[in-house]
């Protein structure tokens, strides 16, 4: 059984299934194989059309990364995503569309330059892009989540999405 989501990832995974209309969100999914000890924390996934796999690591420290200096912190996220790739690869096939994304609200400068260079070595080894979503594209993003919460009242299932349709809801 995987383990609850993290509130950084119900915040990305509200965002997948209500403003990208993903149609299965999933949360902290493990590698079947022995002795692989990977992790992605989000993916989602669009039926219409050509069917997308977007393939989420989120780092949601407020301080900052969290994993260390600006080059541990480039040799974390490089390794997550080689790991998101492998997986997705062998579950969804290479076939699939593929989107990767690295959501993150408090990346350091330093380390946004190192996590650059991640997204273009990424690129240049995958042909599929490393969508670097921190900072200001990260509050930009949630806005757009927040948006969506104060538009609708119904229910949507995204414990994150509710508590922002409470908070956009509440009469002043």
């Amino acid at each position: 059984m995987a383990p609850q989501p993290r509130a950084g990832e119900m915040l990305v995974g509200a965002y997948l299934k209500l403003v990208e209309e993903c149609e299965v969100v999933a949360y902290g999914q493990h590698s079947p194989v022995a002795g692989d000890q990977m992790e992605v924390d989000v993916i989602g996934i669009q039926p219409a059309g050509e069917r997308e796999v977007i393939t989420c690591e989120v780092a949601t420290h407020l301080g900052g990364l969290g994993y260390g200096n600006s080059d541990e912190n480039r040799d974390r996220v490089a390794a997550k995503f080689r790991n998101a790739e492998r997986y997705v690869d062998r579950v969804f096939g290479p076939s699939e569309s593929h989107r990767f994304q690295f959501w993150s609200p408090n990346v350091p400068d330093a380390s946004a330059t190192k996590l650059e260079t991640v997204a273009t070595e990424f690129r240049e080894r995958t042909d599929s892009e490393l969508e670097l979503i921190v900072n200001d594209d990260y509050a930009d993003r949630i806005d757009d989540l927040r948006d969506v919460a104060g538009a609708t009242v119904s229910q949507r299932n995204e414990l994150a999405f509710r508590f922002l349709q409470i908070l956009e809801h509440l009469r002043e």
